[in-house]
């Protein structure tokens, strides 16, 4: 499969803005217009109550009037930016859905039902953007099955000519599907490209703005989860004899092996990144007991009897516990992580190589640069 179309379930709103640190304007701005597109949805619920198109049995009209006035709580929600969590952007998702067919089945005219399918396309931006794949797929095999069913009740009953249903069905058929579809694929090439710049091209780790990012994520996880995080920093021994001795094809092979191994070490638990020519970065999160555990044995996991070269790591850990106060991510402390880890790196190195240090992070023994 297209490693663009597997990338697909992830919603664009979790890699942009979903977090709590993301760009606070545009996440107003993002409220604000779902906000307004559910204001217009009840105001042109209103404004079909008075045509002569709209619904002309009594239960219809109370059932219109109830659902224009009832969604105006939603709409005022998303104004305030009130509208939080996986559970209640789904809801939201449903009741568009369905609130947009039941009103528009009230409708005596079938041409006018049929226009106002058109709504489905913002309902379909809406999923693109808030939710994944699956919930579009959800969302067009329902929204198509209305339309469809709508367009052959017209032709059925012959309340307008067969050829005019069907180009009408057909254009809204094409905008419902196409735009989000468009809207899906544009979000994922551009994320694409922006990954491709977070990617070390040697060996497909996370190079050094990759592993910022991904620092964030490890810290919300870690803060939900109530766990601490760990950086270590990791370097090969002796690696300029390797490169002297076998050349730089071998000096590479030596480097992709190594970071491979140590993703599968903290895979599940944190990221590795390679950060210098021989020199990896890793994020964790875990229990106390369990990140010393993993750290002290990092540098078997590196090695295997088998290696042609030989190359062992020099490793050097900072801890830092979990802190209930300090939710989000603390740029400074993690700065200050990564000089401490690669201080202890630099004393197992001095101590001989292939060997792991470990120490919790102590703040009072940087200055504000860092030092």
């Amino acid at each position: 499969m297209d490693p663009l179309l597997q990338s697909w379930p992830v919603p664009p709103s979790v890699m942009l803005w979903g977090s709590k640190n993301g760009p606070g304007s545009m996440l107003r701005l993002v409220n604000f217009t779902i906000g307004f597109c559910s204001l217009n949805f009840s105001l042109v619920a209103y404004l079909f109550l008075i045509s002569g198109e709209g619904p002309d049995r009594q239960f219809a009209r109370t059932w219109l009037i109830a659902f224009a006035t009832v969604n105006l709580i939603p709409t005022a929600l998303w104004f305030l930016g009130k509208v939080r969590g996986s559970r209640a952007l789904k809801l939201f998702g449903i009741w568009a859905d369905l609130g947009t067919a039941s009103v528009i089945i009230t409708f005596t005219s079938h041409d006018a039902a049929l226009f106002g399918a058109v709504l489905f396309v913002a309902s379909g931006a809406y999923f693109t953007y808030f939710l994944n794949f699956r919930w579009l797929a959800f969302h067009l095999a329902f929204s198509c099955t209305f339309i469809i069913s709508l367009a052959i009740l017209a032709i059925t009953r012959g309340t307008l000519p067969t050829a005019g249903v069907i180009a009408r069905t057909d254009v809204i058929l094409c905008a419902v599907i196409f735009i989000p579809a468009t809207i899906q694929l544009a979000w994922r090439q551009l994320l694409a490209r922006a990954n491709g710049s977070k990617v070390d091209a040697l060996t497909g780790l996370l190079n050094r703005r990759g592993l910022w990012d991904m620092a964030e994520r490890v810290w919300s996880t870690s803060h939900a989860n109530r766990v601490d995080v760990a950086v270590a920093v990791v370097d090969i021994d002796k690696f300029k004899a390797v490169n002297d001795a076998y050349g730089h094809e071998v000096g590479d092979t030596v480097i992709i092996r190594t970071g491979n191994r140590l993703q599968q070490h903290v895979n599940g638990f944190g990221y590795a990144a390679r950060t210098g020519g021989e020199e990896f970065t890793l994020v964790m999160i875990g229990t106390p007991y369990g990140l010393r555990k993993r750290i002290a044995t990092l540098p078997r996991a590196v090695v295997e009897a088998t290696d042609a070269p030989l190359a062992t790591v020099s490793i050097g850990a900072s801890t830092m516990p979990f802190t209930p106060d300090v939710e989000q991510f603390d740029y400074t402390a993690f700065s200050r992580a990564i000089v401490h880890a690669d201080h202890l790196m630099y004393e197992a190195k001095s101590s001989g190589g292939n060997s792991a240090n470990t120490a919790p992070l102590d703040m009072t023994r940087f200055d504000r640069s860092g030092n």
